[in-house]
C-alpha cells in the first residue's frame, strides 16, 4: 500500500488566489513535456485559513483532447490507466478516436512505457499524460510512432496564483514557489504562506502540533 503525503498551508496572504501544488521535472520523460497544476484550490486568506492536500505515489497515463498542447490551455482526461508492475507499459491508438490498448509489460519494471501507433495523426489533437494518484502531472503532444520512457522522480512545489487545476503551466514564470521535501519517514508538512506572499519553511506534522501545544499553553 502506497504511503499517503500531506502538505496543510495556512494562508494568511494579503489577497485571495489559487493554491497550487505542482512538480517540475517533465523533460525527464519528454524534451516538449509540460507540468500541468496537477492540485489546485481556490482559497481565502484569514488568520485560521487551512488548505490541505493529500496524494499517494501511484503513476498512471492519460490521453486528452487538448489541441496544440501550450501554457493556458485545460487538460482534462479521457482516459487514464493504472499501469502495474506486470504491465507497465500502454500502446495509444487511433481509429476515429484516440484509445489505449495493449497493455503489456516494459523491459524494466521501474519504468514507465508508452508507444503511440502510426495510426496517431501527424498533426494530432491529442496530448499523453503522466498520473499521480489519478492527476495528471506531465503532459505532452501526441505523436506518431512516439516511443516514451518515464522514470518517476517526483518533486514537489507550491505556490499561490491564478491557477486551476488540470491547467498546464509554464514552470518558468510561476511567482516565488516553495519546494516541499519531505525528510525520510516523513509524509505531513505544513507551511504558512504570510502576508507579504513569503513562505514558512515547511514543518512536520509532528513539529506543527508541538507549536500548536506550546501556543495553548502560553495563552
Amino acid at each position: 500500500m502506497a504511503y499517503q503525503y500531506s502538505v496543510t498551508v495556512n494562508n494568511q496572504a494579503s489577497t485571495s488566489a489559487y493554491l497550487m501544488v505542482y512538480q517540475d521535472d517533465p523533460t525527464a520523460w519528454d524534451p516538449n513535456a509540460l507540468s500541468l497544476a496537477w492540485f489546485s484550490k481556490y482559497s481565502n486568506p484569514s488568520p485560521t485559513s487551512k488548505v490541505k492536500f493529500t496524494w499517494t505515489v501511484d503513476w498512471g497515463f492519460s490521453w486528452a483532447e487538448t489541441g496544440e498542447l501550450k501554457p493556458g490551455i485545460s487538460f482534462q482526461a479521457s482516459e487514464t490507466y493504472s499501469p502495474t508492475p506486470e504491465k507497465n507499459k500502454v500502446t495509444l491508438d487511433y481509429n476515429k478516436a484516440y484509445f489505449f490498448d495493449d497493455y503489456s509489460q516494459g523491459v524494466d519494471k521501474n519504468r514507465f512505457y508508452l508507444e503511440e501507433t502510426g495510426r496517431i495523426p501527424v498533426n494530432s489533437q491529442a496530448s499523453v499524460g503522466m498520473t499521480m494518484s489519478g492527476s495528471t502531472v506531465y503532459a505532452t503532444q501526441a505523436k506518431p510512432n512516439q516511443n516514451l520512457t518515464f522514470s518517476p522522480r517526483p518533486s514537489y512545489y507550491l505556490a499561490y496564483g491564478n491557477y486551476e487545476e488540470g491547467e498546464v503551466i509554464d514552470v518558468s514564470t510561476i511567482n516565488n514557489p516553495l519546494k516541499l521535501e519531505f525528510p525520510v519517514g516523513v509524509y505531513a508538512l505544513t507551511t504558512t504562506l504570510n502576508a507579504d506572499n513569503s513562505w514558512e519553511a515547511p514543518i512536520t506534522l509532528a513539529e506543527a502540533n508541538a507549536l500548536k501545544s506550546r501556543r495553548v499553553k502560553a495563552a
